[in-house]
């Protein structure tokens, strides 16, 4: 506690003081008036987002951090493999069909629109439809 500190009264309900009291053991405090006035402290920050590094210290900031990097490697080996999956699908179809490079750049313009349209959800299903239709 700092020199100009002062006095209060304060009433509490007894079971959240003996759960105070409890705490105190787990935390740097070494009074109850410290841990009351961390716990403010503490709680103001929270209320204050732009004061987040009082809420989230350095240790969570470092495993949120880390959960974030491994979820990006997960995501980027998932789309290296479907990558190598629609290449090897689009050698197939190339080489069982002959486009010529005018359809191709209208088939692009075609799809495109489609997956624009449909927000990014496109299936096969959407596909046969259209070449049906």
């Amino acid at each position: 506690m700092d020199n100009d500190s002062k006095r209060i009264g304060l009433y509490i309900n007894q079971d959240l003081l003996n759960t105070c009291d409890n705490a105190i053991s787990i935390t740097n405090a070494t009074s109850r008036s410290e841990f009351i006035s961390d716990a403010i402290e503490f709680y103001i920050a929270w209320l204050n987002s732009k004061n987040v590094s009082r809420v989230l210290t350095p240790a969570l900031e470092s495993v949120i951090s880390s959960k974030i990097l491994d979820t990006e490697d997960r995501l980027a080996r998932v789309l290296f493999k479907q990558g190598v999956e629609l290449a090897m699908l689009m050698h197939v179809v190339a080489a069982t069909n002959e486009i010529t490079e005018d359809q191709l750049r209208d088939l692009r313009k075609i799809c495109v629109d489609e997956v624009k349209r449909n927000s990014g959800k496109y299936k096969f299903d959407d596909a046969v439809r259209f070449q049906k239709g």
